[in-house]
């Protein structure tokens, strides 16, 4: 219901804030800004659906704010490398860091000695999407539904593994979770990004796994990949005889999102100005086209309303922490 009420305000108010926005803009302007190059960091490799959806909004801040517009990957540590860069970087607006709800909500959660405080660090500038995870095989496993792998990991305990992106990552949790409320033991393989481990479950080195649907996408269609279930409570549009997964477990539901985030000191008219072409930006046809090609949705908001989304999420993500079994300091 909250959820429902955030996106009713959010089309509520879409109108008003063009005047906002259009203010901030002139501010920025006549501080100079921007001056060089901007970059945007993204704390996973290349070709993960993060990396995607960066990609797609760089080339549009580019032309709207006429200045280069770089993405630099720096994966690694369940995005904190990333976060901590993004963290200690001069609160200029040159340096923007776009990740998921791991670097927000879920690492103070599970590691003890962050190198950044994500309570304090961020100042929210846009929830660039939300999109549906996917649980995969390879065809050679020999399952073809949720029910006969989880019967298959019940009768082989210890045997079958699932990847992550990385320790305490989105889809770490997606997959521990899964584990948790199917019953099952598997051990958990850690990579830098959902295309390396995708190759691994492929070559039948890695048995499943639940990560974002963008880039796992080409390789369901190719056939090198058989996606058994989504994250999502109904099935999603680019595979609409996928069930849910909480089809089968019943409660299960792990989507996910990408943010775009300032280091906090950041000036309010630069903030400001960024995420009204943010918000516009997302709301062009041809981008909402091309996220829709691998299953994310563009959204866009206010700084001051993404920080009650985070907060209205924070709950979400402490529940899936808990129910997964996930303590504090068991990835530091």
């Amino acid at each position: 219901m909250m959820r429902r009420v955030f996106w009713f305000i959010l089309a509520g108010i879409w109108s008003a804030f063009a005047g906002v926005a259009a203010s901030a803009q002139n501010a920025a302007v006549a501080n100079g800004f921007p001056r060089q190059a901007i970059q945007i960091v993204v704390p996973f490799p290349p070709g993960g659906n993060t990396d995607l959806i960066t990609r797609i909004l760089a080339e549009h801040l580019q032309d709207a704010l006429h200045a280069s517009v770089l993405v630099i990957n720096r994966p690694g540590a369940g995005t904190n490398i990333a976060a901590a860069f993004v963290a200690a970087s001069r609160p200029d607006g040159y340096t923007m860091l776009v990740s998921s709800p791991a670097t927000f909500l879920v690492n103070q959660l599970i590691y003890s000695n962050l190198p950044y405080d994500p309570d304090t660090a961020f100042t929210p500038v846009s929830l660039v999407a939300e999109f549906p995870n996917v649980l995969v095989v390879a065809p050679s496993l020999g399952v073809t539904s949720i029910r006969q792998l989880i019967d298959r990991a019940r009768a082989e305990p210890g045997k079958l593994s699932y990847a992550s992106s990385g320790a305490g990552t989105t889809s770490h949790l997606a997959d521990a979770l899964f584990a948790q409320m199917a019953r099952v033991d598997m051990l958990h393989v850690p990579y830098k990004g959902p295309l390396q481990s995708a190759q691994d479950i492929i070559g039948g080195r890695v048995s499943m796994m639940i990560d974002n649907l963008g880039p796992l996408y080409p390789l369901i269609r190719s056939g090198q990949l058989l996606a058994l279930g989504v994250s999502t409570r109904e099935p999603v549009a680019l595979l609409p005889d996928v069930p849910p997964i909480g089809s089968v477990l019943d409660g299960y539901a792990q989507n996910s999102w990408n943010m775009l985030v300032l280091p906090a000191a950041t000036p309010r008219d630069i903030v400001g100005r960024v995420s009204a072409e943010c918000d516009r930006i997302l709301h062009l046809p041809g981008v909402m086209e091309r996220f829709a090609s691998f299953g994310s949705r563009p959204v866009g908001g206010t700084p001051e309303q993404l920080t009650a989304f985070l907060e209205t999420e924070r709950e979400r993500w402490q529940a899936a922490v808990k129910a997964a079994q996930l303590t504090k300091g068991q990835f530091d």
